[in-house]
């Protein structure tokens, strides 16, 4: 509890600071001269956003769970995901899956974090797109995409089957044992890739679909910046706004607020006015508001008991 509200207090300061540089008459105009039609086109985009992370989780969960489950743990981890540091509230999902459905604790984790890594594998993969198309013409361009894209191969890499088994554990650990939980999580991870790609369609099929659902993140962001200046390109758009959600899910602040808004000022800077930019700050940050709200009724299944036996 003392870390998020000094997380929020981050948050406030630096929005503070921020929206003192910056005229709060030119947000407000820049607010009343944003176009209706792009905006609700991007506050749309939520729909299929969140149906579309559903399924996914439903497709990895193979057969584990049904899509209207997905669908209320995809939305309940977004309203935790507001109150816990770097996304944890996608992490938490692992509880519901053992407590409620009697996932094994193992296996819900190695789910739950599988599927984030697929989410951040496909965020940068796309920002690595997204930077060799829009041009290496910015300071620390390169560096950027050297980060980006090592990462992206990085989480591929772990994706794959038998990493686990290859990592020096048992060398760094002597002649111990591993300790159970280590070894139950390495294992359960070991079936999760193999199972992954035993059916090489079908995991392609995922990868892609999780790319799919990046672009659709990125589009939903540049409605949002078209909303506010017409003109503004998609790919400079794509490339600006991954580096912003990577800011923003830096723990030390409120659902990354105030970070991702510095890091859109500072980006798109060229493109939009102080004002405008601290508008689509706020703009940006209803992407994980909206779908926090909506969870808001799931919530409570993170109390529930188990109704099944365990696996």
């Amino acid at each position: 509890m003392k870390k998020r509200l000094i997380g929020i207090a981050v948050s406030l300061v630096l929005i503070a600071i921020l929206w003192s540089s910056v005229d709060f008459a030119a947000i407000v105009t820049a607010a009343r001269r944003a176009d209706p039609v792009w905006f609700w086109a991007a506050i749309a985009m939520v729909v299929p956003l969140t149906l579309g992370t559903s399924e996914r989780f439903r497709v990895l969960a193979n057969g584990s769970v049904g899509l209207g489950t997905s669908i209320r743990l995809i939305l309940s981890a977004s309203t935790l995901n507001l109150v816990l540091p770097s996304k944890m509230g996608d992490i938490a999902k692992a509880w519901v899956l053992r407590r409620r459905d009697g996932m094994s604790d193992a296996r819900a984790l190695t789910l739950v974090v599988f599927e984030k890594m697929l989410d951040m594998m496909s965020l940068l993969a796309m920002g690595t797109v997204a930077l060799l198309v829009a041009g290496m013409d910015f300071p620390g361009a390169w560096l950027a995409l050297l980060v980006v894209a090592g990462g992206a191969l990085t989480l591929f890499c772990v994706t794959l089957p038998g990493l686990m088994a290859r990592l020096p554990l048992r060398r760094l650990l002597g002649k111990r044992r591993l300790p159970a939980k280590l070894a139950a999580v390495t294992g359960a991870w070991g079936d999760l890739t193999r199972s992954f790609w035993a059916d090489r369609p079908k995991a392609l099929a995922i990868l892609g679909g999780s790319l799919l659902i990046w672009v659709g993140h990125l589009v939903q962001i540049w409605l949002f910046a078209r909303a506010i200046a017409p003109t503004i390109p998609f790919p400079e758009t794509a490339t600006f706004g991954t580096l912003a959600i990577l800011a923003g899910l830096l723990p030390f602040t409120f659902a990354g607020v105030g970070t991702r808004d510095a890091a859109l000022v500072l980006l798109f800077a060229p493109w939009l006015s102080g004002g405008e930019a601290a508008l689509l700050g706020v703009f940006a940050t209803l992407r994980y508001v909206l779908p926090a709200i909506a969870g808001l009724p799931f919530v409570g299944d993170y109390w529930k008991q188990r109704t099944v036996p365990a696996q």
